[in-house]
C-alpha cells in the first residue's frame, strides 16, 4: 500500500486542474500557459498515483486550520489596500490571518506572497510584523522570496528592496527544481540582475 498524498500534493492537483479547465473554458489550449500548466499537472498526478482514493491525505500535526482568503481581500493585498487589509485581520484575530492564503485555484499563495508579487513593499512589511511566516510556502512549494526571483518580478523596478527585507526576516531558500538558492541566482544572472546573487 501506498503512503497517503499530503494535503498540498492534493491542492496542487485540485489547483492546476481547475487551471487547466480554465484555459480550456477560454480556449486557450494553445498558449505557452496551458501547455506548462498541462506539464505540472501530469507531474502532480505521478506525485499522487494512480491508485490515490480521491479522499484519503497525510494528516497535518499542525493543529492551525489555514485561513482562506476572500478573493477581495486577495485583490486588496496586491494592489496594496493597507486599510481593508487590517480591517480584514482585525475582525477576528483568533484566527491567524497574517498567514492566509488565496484558495486551492490560485495555488494557495500566502497573503506575503501575494503582496510581494504585487510590488507592495510596506504591506510586506506590516504582515511581517503582524506574524506573517517568511517561509510560508504555496501549494507548489514557493515561498515569497523564490516567488521573488521569477522573470517576471526581476524585471519589475524595486523588487531588490524586497527581496532584501524578506532576507532581513530569514527567509530561507529550499532544495527543489525553481526554489533552491542556485536556482534562484542563476534565474537572477539570466535576467541581467547579478547583484541579487550577491544579496
Amino acid at each position: 500500500a501506498r503512503i497517503p498524498p499530503s494535503k498540498e500534493m492534493v491542492t496542487s492537483l485540485h489547483s492546476y486542474r481547475a487551471q487547466k479547465q480554465k484555459l480550456e473554458d477560454h480556449n486557450e489550449t494553445s498558449s505557452e500557459r496551458y501547455h506548462r500548466v498541462c506539464y505540472l499537472l501530469e507531474n502532480a498526478e505521478a506525485e499522487v498515483g494512480a491508485d490515490w482514493d480521491g479522499v484519503t491525505v497525510l494528516e497535518d500535526k499542525n493543529d492551525k486550520q489555514t485561513v482562506v482568503m476572500p478573493d477581495y481581500i486577495g485583490r486588496a493585498v496586491g494592489t496594496g489596500d493597507t486599510k481593508s487589509v487590517l480591517r480584514w485581520i482585525n475582525a477576528n484575530r483568533a484566527e491567524d490571518r497574517a498567514n492566509a492564503k488565496s484558495s486551492a485555484d490560485m495555488t494557495s499563495v500566502p497573503a506575503l506572497g501575494v503582496a510581494a508579487a504585487g510590488d507592495q513593499l510596506a504591506l510586506m512589511t506590516i504582515l511581517l510584523q503582524l506574524g506573517a511566516d517568511v517561509d510560508c510556502r504555496n501549494s507548489t512549494g514557493h515561498t515569497a522570496i523564490s516567488m521573488m526571483f521569477a522573470s517576471s518580478e526581476l524585471a519589475k523596478v524595486g523588487e531588490s528592496d524586497r527581496i532584501r527585507l524578506l532576507l532581513s526576516w530569514g527567509a530561507s531558500f529550499f532544495p527543489g527544481d525553481g526554489i533552491s538558492r542556485e536556482y534562484c541566482i542563476r534565474k537572477a544572472r539570466i535576467c541581467g540582475k547579478p547583484e541579487h546573487a550577491i544579496l
